[in-house]
């Protein structure tokens, strides 16, 4: 097992950055808690058994759920790879820096102040041990396998079973300074590649393939409730289906049979009892080497999967199997135990990393708009949580408030879309040409507005749209660029509760 020490020395620098209040922090560093961030890969918020799915067994996940509070109203802040994992580094909405999908956010040039107060180098700064294993799929800056580092002194590439014992292996070192450890596993991202197995006899799934395959039908997974079509579907969604992608969705959608969907689900269901158990190893071993009780641990994924609702595959879309993630946080002796959260609107892009600064003694950036998830989670009240939380694409942008979602798109002749999760918790019906939703879908389109502009999201003002739905909105003039300073705009999203 080999592991890569990335930063030599960041005396330096860092101490050109580091700020009172971190230097405050930095002398109670035993009063500190350890952070362990576990991140899977493409599992919805519904693939755990704890989360009522009753086709798959995660006896690791259940247990952390158990022990602390599983917030059921997770969103991923873009639901590609890429543009996730960027905006949880950073706590910034990834269409800050251009980063609408996969190639546009590989290819973004951070500006110094969100580079510089980006998850690992905040954390080293604040005085602790930083390691990063696993799948990383980030841009240069962010990268901790770069000459760089990105501010974790320990770097290993295996995402798959090496990765629990490198990261035993970091955790459990004497040391003086507390640590914190970011495990990034691949699966259940493995589903990507069943349709080619269903297609070639090729994959590396293709041993889950074959055994779906001898199975009964009626012991596979069976459909979802919501596998029939939305009626109303925007064409903005059917945009995004592809004949020629890894898991082609059109292709799919028009061609698979009952079967075939079932097969792809017990694909998904293995692969995701797969990483659970590799995220046990972590747990077992951080319970064993004694560091439970002092170890804050965070859960989540970077996106979801459709998993065959709607009759598709993959994510980037605005569904909630797509956008919609599981997040769970534990803590011995900080957070009560066996607590699930569906009342606060969560978005992993924003809050993680402030939550991450609040339990290190940091304080958080002045340019982030995201909450500490801690006083939620401890299960203090809370009287200024936000009425709303926005993901996007680059064709999209979906907000979601208590009882709706509302989701438009920068295609004019798309309709948007409004749905009523409470009675429709499926999205099975677009409420847009309802007249009785009437007001409420101009209360969302209002909603939208705001958030671009609270925000400084101009490249979003696309896909805000006017009272009477017209798609030629036109921004107020104090509406803020990009560009504004740092600050100003967490002002403005705490008066607007972004």
């Amino acid at each position: 097992m080999q592991r890569r020490s990335l930063l030599k020395t960041t005396a330096a620098s860092s101490g050109a950055l580091m700020v009172p209040s971190m230097l405050r922090a930095a002398t109670g560093l035993k009063k500190r808690p350890n952070i362990l961030f576990i991140m899977s890969d493409q599992q919805h918020d519904r693939m755990m058994s704890c989360a009522d799915n009753k086709w798959l067994n995660t006896p690791h996940l259940d247990g952390l759920a158990a022990e602390g509070v599983r917030f059921a109203s997770a969103y991923a802040a873009n639901p590609v790879c890429v543009p996730s994992r960027m905006s949880m580094a950073t706590g910034m909405m990834p269409g800050r820096f251009g980063g609408g999908d996969n190639k546009t956010a590989s290819k973004a040039k951070l500006a110094p102040h969100i580079d510089e107060n980006s998850m690992g180098k905040i954390m080293k700064r604040a005085g602790y041990d930083t390691f990063y294993g696993g799948k990383v799929h980030m841009c240069g800056q962010l990268r901790p396998d770069s000459d760089h580092g990105a501010g974790y002194g320990t770097y290993f590439k295996d995402q798959r079973d090496l990765l629990p014992g490198a990261c035993l292996e970091f955790i459990t070192q004497e040391r003086e300074k507390p640590f914190f450890a970011v495990a990034s596993f691949i699966n259940p991202h493995d589903i990507c590649f069943a349709h080619k197995a269903h297609a070639t006899g090729k994959s590396p799934v293709k041993n889950l393939y074959d055994e779906a395959m001898a199975m009964p039908l009626d012991e596979l997974p069976p459909l979802p409730d919501n596998y029939g079509i939305q009626v109303g579907e925007p064409s903005g969604i059917q945009a995004k289906l592809s004949t020629t992608a890894v898991t082609p969705s059109m292709t799919m959608r028009t061609e698979y049979v009952e079967k075939a969907w079932r097969i792809n689900r017990y694909i998904y269901h293995r692969l995701t009892e797969r990483v659970d158990g590799e995220i046990g190893k972590i747990l077992d071993g951080l319970k064993q080497a004694g560091l439970e009780e002092n170890t804050l641990i965070i859960f989540t994924s970077d996106h979801g999967n459709m998993d065959a609702s709607h009759r598709l595959a993959s994510k980037s879309f605005p569904y909630e199997e797509s956008v919609g993630v599981p997040f769970i946080m534990k803590y011995k002796g900080g957070i009560p135990a066996g607590q699930v959260d569906g009342e606060h609107l969560v978005s992993t892009g924003l809050d993680i990393l402030p939550t991450i600064c609040d339990y290190a003694g940091v304080e958080i950036p002045e340019h982030l708009i995201g909450k500490s998830l801690r006083p939620v989670a401890e299960g203090k009240a809370v009287t200024d949580w936000r009425e709303y939380v926005v993901s996007e694409d680059a064709k999209w942008r979906m907000l979601r408030t208590e009882n709706y979602k509302y989701t438009t798109f920068s295609d004019p002749a798309s309709k948007e879309s409004l749905v009523d999760l409470k009675k429709d918790p499926g999205e099975m019906r677009n409420l847009v040409d309802h007249p009785e939703y009437k007001e409420i879908l101009r209360g969302h389109r209002k909603l939208l507005a705001e958030w671009c502009e609270t925000t400084g999201d101009t490249e979003a003002f696309k896909f805000a749209r006017n009272d009477d739905g017209s798609s030629d909105y036109t921004p107020p003039p104090e509406a803020e660029a990009p560009g504004e300073k740092a600050g100003n705009r967490k002002k403005k999203a705490k008066k607007g509760k972004a």
